[in-house]
């Protein structure tokens, strides 16, 4: 199993999606490595089709195919208040937004452990019927 966590710099929800997959891949046994995955600059986003921070991707595809975003406070802040941001990334965050999850008729910042695991099992499914 090959996992991204697709991120641009300093978001807020990275360290928490990581941690999540860690948990997950621990509840399910399974043994993978997370390559981290920064954004950094628009031909990183179009080589990559990043939909926004974080993104997790397991075997390349997406855990969750419909794709939201909307505006998140923390990176706005954060947008306005250092300057040592790049310009793709005080866009990204600040009028791009950032990508949400919807998941048991709630919305999230991140992905959430369920909707991981619920990723996982499914590609893991796949992997045993081959």
């Amino acid at each position: 199993m090959k996992i991204q966590l697709l991120y641009i710099l300093d978001c807020p929800y990275c360290l928490k999606t990581k941690k999540l997959i860690k948990e997950s891949l621990k509840g399910l046994r399974v043994d993978a490595e997370i390559k981290e995955v920064l954004i950094d600059t628009k031909e990183k986003a179009k080589r990559f089709k990043f939909p926004g921070s974080p993104t997790v991707r397991i075997n390349g595809k997406d855990v969750q195919e419909k794709i939201e975003k909307a505006r998140c406070l923390p990176c706005e802040e954060l947008a306005e208040l250092t300057k040592t941001k790049t310009s793709f990334v005080k866009k990204e965050c600040y009028v791009s937004g950032c990508r949400t999850y919807n998941y048991k008729n709630r919305q999230y910042p991140y992905p959430p452990k369920g909707l991981i695991r619920e990723a996982m099992k499914n590609i893991l499914n796949e992997e045993v019927k081959k």
